[in-house]
């Protein structure tokens, strides 16, 4: 298993935390995207004895994105949306929901 790339996992998850922590919605569709293109590339290259782990990595992810869609859900629409982006919590949620 390639620690590189399983450390950027945890740190992305980190960075999406902090992300909706502080309200900056605009930026956790690109974390959440960052952080599945990272666990992708860590599945590609796991052994069979990593299974076990990678599943509970993954696991651990499907949680984070489902709390981050419940805190979506109170904060409402973004403050300051960027037009013609979509960035919104009806494109955030949309994301979420792909990530099971």
């Amino acid at each position: 298993m390639s620690a590189p790339i399983a450390d950027g996992v945890m740190a992305a998850t980190y960075k999406l935390v902090q992300q909706a922590m502080s309200g900056q919605w605009q930026e956790v569709p690109k974390t959440i995207q960052e952080r599945r293109d990272l666990l992708d590339k860590l599945s590609s290259s796991a052994r069979p004895q990593d299974q076990e782990w990678l599943s509970a990595l993954r696991q651990a992810m499907n949680e984070s994105d489902a709390a981050v869609a419940t805190m979506a859900q109170v904060a409402g629409p973004l403050p300051n949306p960027s037009a013609g982006e979509g960035n919104d919590v009806a494109v955030l949620m949309d994301m979420l929901g792909k990530g099971g």
